[in-house]
């Protein structure tokens, strides 16, 4: 979103920013009239993203020049007079390819990575172009087609016809592009669209930055995130959902101080829900704000109950093992699990660790019957073992890499059967509860004293520009002080993982010294 005298411009990525968050546009806004400053932020994990991108889209074009396409490619990164004038002029030629396509039809605009060129009629002749798009596997379809459906869009405007279809190109598709029928998509384009230009029209301040998933990447986030605070808003209440937050807030409870004195038993009953679930909630926002004003991370058991909680930790076992992947779901079809992690004793009671890489499909299924045949040697001097991790992914990735390479289906079955895995954060929903805003591991590990060797935003670096390098099939030039950091923070989740395993068994030996449990 950009003031050019009169007119503000809009480009793709405010049509994809209004969709995911209006509170964004409204933020945008006011910059552009200039009544607030663009936020000043530096993010190295983006900058890996734009690095990634912009090799994947090169690596199209070499593409297209080794099959003998003619290359056209327009100067510059912003759209002015002179690059729409120039793209113009390349479509008017006739142009095979032309890269980054300067589009302009009124206030929007924008940079196509590639315009084809299609032999039907248009303005400029019998052919006329569509538009080819290089995106990343982790970009949400959503964004994608609107993206693809603006720029052809603007090329209808310029070319005096509607192309009919657009096209993605993602990686490890061996750049085939995946085509995508524009009139399919049309009413949603216009929809998001009309609802951008009207919110530009008459702008509003209805809207709150609620937590989501674009906050990841978005340059505001730190700004919402201080507001949120600053509000005690109930977002910032650990487990609870948009829905109760709205129930709530039309109940005048509008903060997670107001939550925490809410009566118990509540006074009324939910429209939608359970009681149960907001008194849970109720609860957790006391122990929130408890926990704030002692400034530390605090706790309280809960109420046991049989089969659920601590009664779900087995004994320990001398041969018992800490287990943690480190996965990128965007590598390839189904994606890849690239460093197996296991924490364990060996024979003479010394902690050890293996690590486990795997780059390619074959290196993953290495990787994979190396582990199981690991554990199955294991269990015949400690029949009594258990796989700890935290959250249920690793027991579904072990069934999912079963089925992709239908090796160990006998050894897999079996561990599951006898209930090898242990899901700490399944023990630990239902044992404690903590004044947390999330009951990630990192945010518990100040309970039981866990302390980190490998900085936590150092690894996010490190580990954005390996899931680049992955992504692209490029893992041969991953450098090995990335790997090593990957492994140490690898090593570090299954050291925690055993760490609060010894915790969560010390606070089961305390309530059954008191009588709280049996």
């Amino acid at each position: 979103m950009q003031r050019m005298g009169e007119t503000l411009q809009l480009s793709a990525g405010d049509l994809v920013g209004h969709l995911n968050c209006h509170y964004l546009t409204e933020l945008d806004l006011k910059v552009a009239h200039g009544e607030l400053a663009k936020p000043k932020i530096w993010d190295p994990v983006l900058e890996t993203l734009a690095e990634r991108g912009a090799l994947h889209e090169q690596g199209f074009i070499e593409h297209l020049k080794t099959a003998g396409a003619a290359v056209t490619v327009i100067d510059g990164v912003g759209i002015d007079a002179g690059a729409v004038a120039a793209t113009t002029e390349a479509m008017r030629r006739g142009d095979t390819v032309i890269v980054q396509g300067a589009l302009q039809s009124g206030q929007w605009s924008g940079r196509a990575d590639v315009l084809r060129r299609v032999e039907m009629p248009s303005r400029f002749g019998a052919w006329s172009y569509e538009v080819t798009d290089t995106k990343l596997a982790r970009e949400t379809k959503g964004s994608t087609v609107l993206q693809i459906s603006l720029y052809s869009d603007l090329v209808s405007f310029m070319q005096g016809s509607a192309p009919a279809s657009a096209f993605v190109v993602t990686p490890g598709t061996q750049y085939q592009p995946e085509p995508y029928r524009i009139a399919d998509y049309a009413a949603y384009y216009r929809h998001v669209r009309g609802s951008l230009e009207r919110a530009i029209a008459s702008p509003t301040e209805g809207a709150y930055p609620e937590p989501i998933e674009h906050c990841d990447i978005c340059r505001w986030r730190n700004h919402c995130d201080e507001r949120r605070r600053a509000d005690d808003h109930l977002s910032l209440v650990a487990g609870i959902t948009k829905s109760q937050a709205g129930e709530l807030e039309r109940r005048g409870v509008h903060t997670m101080a107001a939550l925490a004195t809410v009566p118990l038993p509540l006074p009324w009953r939910p429209d939608r829900g359970a009681v149960q679930s907001y008194e849970k909630i109720r609860e957790q926002a006391r122990i929130q704000v408890d926990g704030r004003a002692q400034e530390a991370v605090i706790y309280e058991a809960l109420p046991q109950i049989a089969g659920f909680g601590l009664s779900r930790l087995p004994e320990p076992s001398a041969g018992d093992i800490f287990f943690d992947f480190e996965g990128d779901p965007f590598v390839g079809e189904g994606g890849l699990e690239f460093l197996f992690g296991y924490l364990y004793a060996d024979d003479q009671g010394a902690s050890r660790y293996t690590g486990d890489w795997a780059s390619t499909r074959q290196e993953e299924r290495a990787a994979f019957e190396r582990f199981m045949d690991f554990v199955a040697e294991r269990l015949q001097t400690h029949p009594d073992l258990h796989i700890y991790h935290f959250a249920p992914y690793e027991p579904a990735a072990i069934k999912r890499l079963m089925g992709r390479y239908a090796t160990r289906e006998n050894d897999v079955d079996n561990l599951l059967r006898a209930e090898r895995f242990v899901d700490l954060y399944a023990v630990v929903r239902h044992a404690i509860r903590a004044s947390v805003e999330s009951y990630s591991i990192k945010k518990l590990e100040p309970l039981y004293g866990f302390e980190r060797g490998v900085s936590l935003e150092d690894v996010r670096v490190v580990m954005a520009r390996t899931q680049a390098r992955l992504e692209l099939a490029d893992a041969g030039n991953i450098p090995e002080p990335d790997k090593a950091a990957i492994c140490g923070y690898n090593r570090d989740d299954c050291a925690s993982t055993q760490r609060l395993r010894d915790w969560l068994e010390t606070l089961r030996a305390e309530l059954i010294q008191s009588g709280a449990i049996d």
